[in-house]
């Protein structure tokens, strides 16, 4: 038996599919009918996790929260652990040329002192070699159109490549959140001509306008630009979104896996109380589970905890506009207790890298990033489009006290920040934190 702390601790291992070992179940049932257990606490990591990076963030958390929970309580506490393929790649193509190494500053356009420059042969291969990491033989295709584009980006090579890479990405629109991400490529792929506007329009590095306050939380500047420009790497930025839209998409299923072939396979002999909580994309992934958790005998689904969430900030809205609605409406509201949800611009992966990876315009876009983007995410600004009465007032001082039944989030602009040893996106383990978890579990 594996063990976090005082807590049991099971491994619960998905594939790309959300395909899982029937024996996992079996012992998570066992162990959640011993006498004495009250909690299950599900914890799901984002990508670019590894087993050992997920081993590392579910350890950290659960030690910080176990400070501020009786002995008694954390060892009635479960605790699961979620993994499933998150493939290491960059959030998007740009990343390295919009940061600085030397940690957080965007450059500015006046700050370019030499021309745009392509991509050069390692770092396509690098791309190429990536791609079919991650895609396998359904992006053998699509790889080998790239290499054609990237010698001659003509309608014909663009055209191939844009069809290749759809099928590759396979139905990625299950949702409405990624229906809306993918519809440029779907529309690229009707005719040579838009495919080869739409190739030819990521030629150029992204330029965007800033908001205030978001360049203030960065210490950028009003406008912010990448550097390379070139066919190698429209495609290179074509295949990355791809990739993008591939985990976007597989959170969505491995969580609704999570549903199917666990939580409702459960065989519970006393009341549990479930804790669902995710960070990154791994919030997508527990918010998936959430939207269609049915009912279960003897689980109650008690409180979901949402850490620098890497998906849409519309995505709980159950209208944002006439006709459309959040890719997970039914969530709030099914806890019997509350969903807690971070959000701050400090967080530079969820503020710019995930605006500018959910869209493929390359023009300039103001407010990237901010409440007011169609693109934006909940780990930047909460949840945007409730309700009236669906959420509590923002939290702003660490007061940690969540209300039942609401939508609470906190912003966290004083705890969650970059650090000598963690940026901002993955500094969700620390102290802080683990006080707000114990909180939603006492």
């Amino acid at each position: 038996m594996d063990t976090l702390g005082p807590s049991q601790f099971l491994w619960v291992e998905f594939d790309k599919n959300g395909e899982i070992d029937p024996s996992i179940v079996a012992n998570l049932t066992s162990l959640l009918n011993q006498s004495g257990i009250t909690d299950l606490v599900v914890m799901s990591h984002g990508w670019k996790n590894t087993k050992e990076d997920a081993r590392t963030l579910y350890g950290t958390l659960w030690t910080n929260t176990c400070k501020h929970l009786s002995a008694s309580r954390a060892r009635q506490t479960l605790v699961a652990g979620v993994v499933w393929p998150a493939k290491a790649y960059r959030t998007d193509f740009d990343e390295q040329t919009l940061l600085t190494s030397g940690g957080g500053a965007a450059l500015a356009v006046d700050d370019i002192s030499t021309g745009p420059q392509d991509l050069d042969d390692k770092a396509f291969v690098k791309v190429l070699t990536d791609f079919e990491d991650l895609f396998g033989p359904s992006g053998a295709a699509a790889t080998e159109n790239a290499r054609a584009a990237a010698e001659n980006l003509d309608e014909t090579t663009s055209l191939f490549l844009v069809k290749n890479g759809l099928l590759a990405l396979g139905p990625a629109a299950r949702d409405s959140e990624l229906k809306q991400d993918s519809q440029p490529i779907i529309f690229a792929a009707e005719d040579a001509v838009s495919a080869k506007v739409l190739m030819e329009s990521l030629v150029p590095p992204p330029t965007f306008i800033v908001d205030s306050s978001v360049g203030k939380a960065q210490g950028l500047g009003d406008v912010i630009s990448g550097l390379i420009s070139g066919p190698r790497a429209a495609v290179a930025r074509f295949l990355n979104q791809l990739t993008y839209y591939e985990m976007k998409n597989r959170a969505g299923i491995v969580g609704s896996a999570f549903n199917k072939s666990v939580l409702s396979k459960l065989a519970l002999q006393q009341q549990i109380r479930l804790h669902l909580v995710g960070h990154s994309f791994g919030a997508r992934l527990v918010t998936a589970a959430a939207n269609d958790l049915p009912s279960i005998p003897n689980l109650e689904f008690f409180s979901l905890t949402l850490l620098q969430g890497a998906f849409s900030h519309n995505g709980l809205a159950e209208v944002i506009r006439p006709g459309l609605a959040g890719a997970f409406p039914k969530v709030v509201g099914k806890p019997t207790g509350p969903i807690c949800i971070t959000h701050t611009h400090n967080d530079l992966a969820c503020t710019l890298a995930y605006a500018l990876a959910s869209r493929l315009s390359r023009d300039i876009t103001k407010g990237i990033g901010d409440a007011n983007d169609e693109f934006g995410a909940i780990g930047a600004n909460g949840p945007q489009h409730l309700q009236a009465g669906q959420a509590v007032a923002d939290n702003i001082d660490a007061d940690f006290k969540p209300t039942a039944g609401k939508v609470n989030t906190f912003l966290a602009d004083k705890y969650i920040i970059k650090t000598e040893t963690s940026d901002a996106h993955n500094n969700v383990a620390n102290e802080h934190v683990g006080r707000l978890l114990a909180t939603i579990i006492r």
